[in-house]
């Protein structure tokens, strides 16, 4: 375990499940290239549109895709392979990913491909999360489930943090279709 004063925390699934370990570095990786998207896309809307109305329709656009495909995701993480479910749907949000990319590079990029990529990558998201959440208690013994749940929880708010203030840096710096770019290298990246 890592001991840091008045925190514990049990490194014990890494060390001992290859296939979690696989895992828990792939989502890490997806969850830095993620955040670069989740940034990027409000920032180039804005450049495109200056308006913070457009900016706000992105967050709508991706919550009825979200909700409606989430529910689908649990039913089909019931039915099909999840780890073929989980390869899937990486490399559908490496192609929207990349998509953005190309958008992004063009002479005059399209806000509703911005949209309508961002929905499908919503949906997309909506089918993978109840595949890899099912993977998990089939990777640990039961008794390594909150650890493994903990270090997942890690994965998930460490890149919220870094990953956005580091698509934003990147956005700003280089441009949006850089932070598209690095999104689709995690995706490939993970995918294997």
């Amino acid at each position: 375990s890592c001991a840091v004063p008045g925190i514990a925390l049990d490194l014990t699934p890494l060390r001992v499940y290859p296939d979690f370990r696989r895992l828990w570095t792939s989502s890490l990786i997806t969850r830095l290239g993620a955040m670069a998207t989740y940034v990027a896309a409000p920032f180039q809307i804005k450049a495109l549109t200056g308006s913070y109305v457009a900016v706000g329709l992105l967050g709508l656009a991706e919550l009825l895709p979200l909700v409606v495909f989430g529910l689908y995701g649990g039913a089909l993480a019931d039915r099909v392979d999840r780890v073929r479910m989980a390869i899937l749907t990486e490399l559908g949000m490496m192609a929207c990913a990349l998509i953005l990319s190309v958008n992004a590079l063009r002479a005059a990029p399209s806000l509703m491909t911005i949209y309508i990529v961002a929905m499908l990558m919503a949906a997309i998201d909506g089918l993978k999360r109840p595949s890899l959440d099912a993977l998990l208690p089939r990777l640990v013994q039961p008794v390594h489930l909150p650890a493994a749940s903990a270090l997942n929880s890690l994965t998930h708010s460490g890149s919220v943090i870094v990953g956005t203030a580091a698509g934003g840096l990147i956005a700003v710096t280089w441009g949006p279709a850089a932070a598209y770019g690095i999104d689709t290298a995690s995706y490939a990246l993970s995918a294997l």
